[in-house]
């Protein structure tokens, strides 16, 4: 989370940077657009005891003048349109993985915060699912990281495209993914998890062990997320492939397979 902190701050910077920048072109091409006008209103009507001519060295003076100032307003338009590139770079680094080009851990942890409000205002049922690749380390050790990437990011496109548009799919870091799923019950989101990940086993080739819970009124985001984490560890801790879901108010003895 350190890490995480560093960078965020870094972006911070970067686009108070940009926006800085981005506010002096818009304020000088401004300025530059007002004189262009005055100067063109000067050559092309009778001002100040002078009539129109055309050839005079003034008028051509100005004229060069009036030039410079469009094409240094051209240039500053290009600099803007990189700027604002540049921010939709950052903007993306900060929201979405890199390697899967789904959410990231910290944009799913404002998600969730967000779904927990919702749910706790609204009361409708809120699922969370945490996903971990079985034995991916071996796979890499074996195959080398560069099939392990493509294994990820094939498992999170097979993902994506499963889930609702309502629901959040996000890389939490690793080989483990997280899933929220809004208005669904513990029931149904164990059966959705179930035939998805039988469908990633037969296509993929590899298992995956899950944790899925339930939110309960009143708790926090980290007791969420800590108490899907222990259902994935059972799953783990008996033997991987297989999903471990946690219920009831009380969490000993509350792992049940459906």
């Amino acid at each position: 989370m350190k890490f995480t902190r560093q960078r965020l701050s870094k972006l911070a910077d970067e686009g108070r940077r940009l926006f800085g920048w981005e506010g002096t072109i818009q304020k000088s091409a401004a300025l530059l657009n007002l004189a262009a006008l005055l100067g063109l209103l000067y050559l092309v009507t009778p001002a100040f005891g002078r009539t129109p001519s055309h050839g005079k060295p003034s008028d051509v003076i100005i004229l060069g003048v009036l030039l410079g100032f469009l094409a240094i307003n051209y240039l500053q338009f290009l600099v803007m349109i990189r700027l604002r590139r540049k921010w939709m770079e950052l903007e993306k680094q900060s929201t979405y993985d890199g390697l899967t080009q789904i959410f990231n851990r910290n944009c799913f942890e404002e998600i969730l915060q967000d779904e927990i409000r919702r749910a706790g205002r609204y009361h409708f049922p809120l699922t969370l699912c945490l996903v971990d690749m079985d034995n991916f380390k071996s796979f890499n050790d074996t195959y080398g990281h560069q099939r392990g990437d493509e294994l990820l990011q094939r498992f999170s496109k097979l993902m994506q495209s499963a889930i609702r548009t309502a629901d959040c799919l996000a890389r939490y870091g690793g080989d483990e993914f997280c899933v929220l799923l809004p208005h669904t019950d513990l029931v149904k989101s164990e059966k959705f998890l179930s035939r998805i990940l039988l469908q990633a086993n037969e296509m993929l080739d590899t298992t995956f062990s899950a944790g899925v819970t339930s939110y309960r009124a009143g708790e926090n985001r980290n007791q969420f997320l800590m108490r899907a984490d222990a259902a994935l560890y059972q799953a783990k801790r008996e033997g991987k492939n297989r999903i471990r879901c946690m219920i009831g108010k009380d969490d000993s003895h509350a792992v049940l397979s459906f």
